[in-house]
């Protein structure tokens, strides 16, 4: 994996860490979840009909983009509540750990994509220290519901991680995030949730938190969409979850979660991991 992919999916993280941190800190984690997708997807948009016109593109990649904002729909709706019910602490690294489980498998058996054995141990490793983060000893204390919603959450990321992969081969990545973004957040506002009108309050009192967190989002995600259209998603992907790390470490110094021996592991083996991967 080249140097300028492994500098951009880094910074990747660390924003993308912080907007999870802001959305779990503020009094509508749900909520804010589906705006910052509508929004994000707004904010991008003149930059991805910019790129639609002047660059190549292919009706399978809009039906793909199109394809992962559908299942964006449903990740946002799980995260969304997964974040309303559970800790920061806990949510985030069962639903992530989950995808880099199942990514690289797609990666390597139904994409064919060619792994070092160093690599394989750094995604191992990752996946270890991000279920110790989560503290896998008290799972079967932990409310079913949440640990479900914690794993749903991980299997859509999975899911529309290879349809993105696909998609920014055939169109940019910008025009992909745009409207997967938009497409998931507004179907899952009017189609599930329907309060439409108390999502536009929630916006209009909040606007400058939500603006932030959804600039912030239209920042994070395309610059991993593009590590996708030249690296391979079976690395990539495990390696953005060093995020975990960070959102963990930001709860724990701002939201007052509590620093365990096992949290302190758990962030030490998604380093190691993330480092080996980039070997």
């Amino acid at each position: 994996m080249s140097s300028i992919i492994i500098i951009t999916v880094l910074i990747s993280t660390f924003i993308h860490a912080t907007w999870n941190f802001l959305i779990k800190k503020s009094q509508h984690p749900y909520e804010y979840v589906q705006l910052l997708a509508v929004i994000s997807g707004l904010v991008s948009l003149p930059f991805a009909i910019f790129f639609l016109i002047s660059e190549s593109f292919t009706f399978l990649g809009i039906f793909l983009s199109l394809l992962s904002g559908f299942i964006h729909v449903f990740y946002f709706y799980f995260l969304g509540t997964a974040y309303k019910k559970g800790d920061l602490s806990f949510v985030y690294p069962i639903a992530r750990g989950t995808a880099v489980a199942l990514v690289p498998l797609y990666g390597l058996f139904i994409m064919r994509e060619s792994v070092t054995s160093i690599s394989l141990i750094g995604v191992f490793v990752v996946f270890v220290g991000i279920i110790i983060l989560g503290n896998i000893r008290h799972i079967r204390l932990v409310d079913s519901n949440n640990l479900l919603l914690s794993l749903i959450v991980g299997l859509t990321v999975s899911i529309y991680t290879i349809v993105d992969k696909y998609a920014v081969s055939l169109i940019n990545p910008i025009f992909v995030f745009s409207v997967s973004s938009f497409v998931g957040g507004f179907l899952s506002i009017t189609l599930i949730d329907k309060r439409v009108s108390h999502f536009y309050n929630v916006a209009k009192k909040n606007l400058q938190i939500v603006l932030l967190i959804s600039i912030l989002s239209a920042i994070a995600y395309p610059m991993v969409l593009y590590a996708y259209k030249y690296s391979s998603v079976s690395l990539v992907a495990p390696l953005r979850e060093i995020s975990t790390a960070t959102a963990a470490i930001l709860g724990i110094i701002f939201l007052k979660e509590t620093l365990t021996f096992y949290k302190s592991i758990g962030i030490l083996l998604i380093v190691i991991g993330a480092i080996l991967i980039s070997l």
